[in-house]
């Protein structure tokens, strides 16, 4: 009965807390993984070196075929100093520490030579031409280029040259390594909200403004596919709230983003994370007078838009299976359920990604359901006594 409370780290010296807490981060773990889940398991395909995982076609890049690019300079660099550099090499690729693992194992003349093309291909995605001077100059050089998209958008562009600066900006934050996000988040991330904001209080919105709000929401989830990112993008209070305003089940392609973002952010976010995201999900519904889950139940509904609906599903399940309190998470699922989503779970039509998203909802209204008819057998005997 008390698994939550163990779960949520409490210690109970009657109880085997230590192997019970292993379990249930197990049990969470998985959990995670599968509401996290669009597709089934299959033959693992190896994957680049350099990849964006919320962009399709940055996830095909890879670092450069060797060229004979050795100077004096690299080659007279020390042990420690090749070290260094290939650790701020792979930090700014944003890789992971299983990916950096086996990176680590190269032997030192393959890691000088990684760090020798990785400088140079730098170097050329920001300037279009080589730069001496190593990883410095080539940071340096980005900064000028981050700094060209911030005077761009500080200038008060609109309409088709905004969204022509905004794809172009979109591509950068997502081919760039994380220095250039880095130089471009100091204020450019301000003045995307500011955007975002200006565009969404707009009364009369024409296309280009709903083309430029979806353009917007891409560019910060490509500013927020690293851990400085999403540090930033968590650190501004406005960030929840105007993504949840610009959830539209009109506009499906930037919904299902909007919705995917939040799921996210729900899963791998600080510990009170659910409560920025319900209220920010509040303030956006009040604004229209609507239930607060009402958008995301509107969007589970359109059959024309399975990505979305899926989307939508992993967003439920993501703030559902969150609180630790059984209570909060009976009260989240019954507020769902009485938005309509009662109504909408049988008309679904179940697909290989969908089903992946009912059953995890299921599952866990079933286990709950146990749980709490457990907390009720305990009641009864102290009310007999009685």
């Amino acid at each position: 009965m008390d698994q939550q409370n163990q779960a949520s780290g409490g210690e109970d010296p009657n109880k085997p807390s230590k192997r019970k807490s292993n379990e249930d981060e197990t049990k969470n773990k998985k959990l995670r993984d599968r509401i996290t889940s669009f597709r089934k398991a299959g033959t693992k395909k190896e994957k680049p070196l350099i990849q964006h995982p919320t962009d399709s076609q940055s996830a095909q890049a890879e670092l450069p075929v060797p060229q004979p690019l050795f100077d004096d300079r690299s080659m007279n660099l020390s042990e420690k100093e090749i070290v260094d550099l290939f650790e701020k090499m792979m930090e700014d690729m944003n890789l992971n520490e299983e990916r950096k693992a086996p990176l680590r194992g190269k032997d030192l003349s393959t890691k000088r030579e990684m760090v020798v093309q990785y400088i140079s291909a730098t170097a050329k995605s920001i300037t279009g031409s080589k730069v001496a001077g190593g990883l410095r100059n080539s940071k340096h050089e980005s900064t000028l280029s981050s700094q060209e998209y911030v005077h761009e958008l500080r200038s008060g562009i609109a309409d088709d040259k905004l969204l022509n600066c905004l794809e172009s900006l979109r591509v950068s934050l997502t081919s760039n390594p994380v220095s250039w996000v880095n130089n471009f988040g100091h204020e450019g991330l301000g003045l995307l909200l500011d955007a975002l904001e200006k565009l969404l209080d707009k009364k009369q919105q024409e296309g280009i403004d709903k083309r430029n709000q979806h353009k917007l929401i891409q560019c910060l989830k490509a500013f927020m596919n690293n851990k400085y990112g999403l540090q930033r993008i968590l650190g501004d209070e406005r960030s929840l709230l105007l993504l949840a305003r610009a959830i539209d089940p009109k506009q499906t392609s930037m919904m299902t983003e909007i919705v995917k973002i939040l799921s996210a952010v729900c899963i791998i976010g600080e510990e009170n994370i659910l409560d920025k995201i319900l209220a920010a999900m509040t303030i956006a519904a009040e604004r229209h007078n609507k239930e607060r889950f009402a958008s995301i139940v509107e969007g589970l509904e359109n059959h024309e838009a399975q990505q979305l609906q899926v989307a939508c599903m992993q967003l439920i399940n993501a703030l559902v299976t969150s609180p630790d309190d059984l209570d909060f998470r009976i009260h989240l699922r019954n507020e769902f359920l009485r938005c309509g989503l009662k109504k909408i779970l049988p008309e679904l039509k179940e697909t290989e990604e969908l089903d992946i998203q009912l059953k995890v909802f299921n599952e866990n209204k079933d286990e709950d359901a146990i749980e709490l008819s457990h907390r009720l057998d305990d009641i009864r005997p102290k009310w007999n006594i009685l």
